[in-house]
């Protein structure tokens, strides 16, 4: 902690001074990354006394949500928030968003070249909306595969690479431990949500919309490669029964030792090493190949709001400049798990110690230039809600395939169409 405030100390007087002023920033960070996030505020704030960030803890993403949907209608709106980039779609309508490029691009406190292209490209698609930037990336995550490391010493296995060897691996680790007739040990864990869905299907080369040259989205979910997707899932859940489904998180029954390899972000880390701790070691590799790699993106990024005086404006830059400094990123990512959202993170003393420590922290920075991005439109809430019902009915046997894409794709149709 002291290190940390020398650090913030030294970083501080780099950017801009400014009468005292108070803002609120409210955020779903809870657990662990909410001790890290108020560490990092409450270090900010000794080290600019000028500034009172004040950090509100809402509750999960939906009422974090909801809140601020509710507030930008009553006007009740804080200086700045977490978001998805399909809140903030929805938001910048309304009017309510302050836009990011006079801050970045302003010569006496704004971003060095050298700082703007430190910041990941994927994440810079996923704040801007045409020209125009509205956030800075905040907490990013990506997919990767997590894997019972005895286990697969055990059956003398090495992590898949492609989904060919995700499928005979998860063939070999099933297994009627007790002979009872029933399986109690599965090769493979899904989820039946669109997030498991997506890293297939982006895998396979799919979309589920897909952006024309007229800058209009269209429904492209039902394709050969969705098909194909949904099939291979379908089929190692029920046709060859080596994978188990269920809806919830799969921290619980790979700690048990009921699945032996689970898709997940790289925020679910904490959750799996409590969860294994004292039953079986694990380890995270890359997300296989199929026709191609393309692990989406989770997390959100922090919004500015143009409803707090302008004051306030310069205090909340200054802030989100200050957690996107290269130690800062490296001192959130040791922390919790979340990737660097800047390059230069991984220049720090703190990143290259942590490495040293942990080397398969590289996974998924090294997913990063291959990851793909949602469509960051006011929609993609509506359409993750109809894909993900699809993607639970077809793999819990309420429709078939090609009935579940139909639908899928009439109803993403009328989303489109405003119906």
């Amino acid at each position: 902690m002291k290190k940390l405030l020398v650090l913030i100390a030294v970083l501080s007087l780099s950017v801009l001074t400014m009468a005292a002023v108070e803002i609120e920033f409210w955020h779903a960070m809870g657990g662990g990354h909410g001790a890290t996030l108020d560490e990092i505020v409450n270090s900010f704030n000794e080290a600019n006394p000028d500034i009172v960030v004040k950090p509100v803890y809402v509750g999960n993403y939906g009422a974090l949500s909801q809140k601020l949907l509710a507030s930008a209608e009553s006007g009740n709106l804080p200086a700045i928030s977490q978001a998805y980039g399909n809140w903030t779609a929805m938001l910048i309508p309304r009017g309510v968003v302050q836009e990011l490029n006079s801050f970045i691009d302003n010569p006496d406190y704004g971003f060095t070249s050298e700082q703007w292209e430190a910041v990941w490209a994927p994440f810079k698609k996923m704040i801007t909306w045409g020209d125009t930037i509205y956030a800075v990336p905040f907490n990013k995550s990506t997919y990767v595969l997590y894997y019972n490391t005895d286990a697969f010493e055990l059956y003398g296995l090495t992590p898949p690479k492609t989904m060919e060897d995700l499928f005979f691996d998860a063939m070999m680790l099933t297994e009627d431990k007790d002979g009872d007739g029933e399986i109690d040990q599965f090769g493979m864990g899904f989820r039946t949500t669109i997030d498991h869905f997506v890293v297939f299907l982006r895998a396979n080369g799919g979309k589920i919309l897909d952006l024309g040259p007229d800058g209009k989205y269209k429904v492209v979910i039902n394709s050969p490669e969705a098909h194909e997707a949904l099939q291979f899932m379908y089929d190692m859940v029920h046709t060859y029964k080596i994978a188990y489904a269920q809806g919830g998180y799969l921290d619980g029954p790979f700690g048990d030792g009921k699945i032996m390899m689970f898709i997940e972000t790289i925020a679910s880390k904490p959750y799996v090493d409590r969860a294994s701790t004292g039953k079986h070691g694990w380890a995270w590799a890359p997300v296989p190949m199929w026709k191609m790699q393309a692990p989406p993106f989770a997390g959100t990024d922090l919004i500015m709001f143009s409803t707090i005086s302008e004051e306030q404006k310069l205090a909340a830059w200054k802030f989100m400049k200050f957690l996107l400094s290269p130690e800062i990123q490296a001192y959130w990512s040791v922390k919790t798990g979340y990737m660097p959202a800047v390059k230069t993170a991984l220049e720090t003393p703190q990143w290259k110690e942590y490495v040293n420590q942990h080397p398969d922290a590289v996974v998924p920075i090294n997913q990063i230039d291959k990851g793909s991005v949602d469509p960051n439109i006011a929609e993609w809430y509506s359409v993750r809600t109809i894909v993900g019902q699809m993607v639970g009915d077809v793999l819990n046997g309420k429709r078939t395939i090609d009935e579940g894409l139909a639908w899928a794709e009439a109803e993403l149709q009328k989303v489109l169409a405003g119906e």
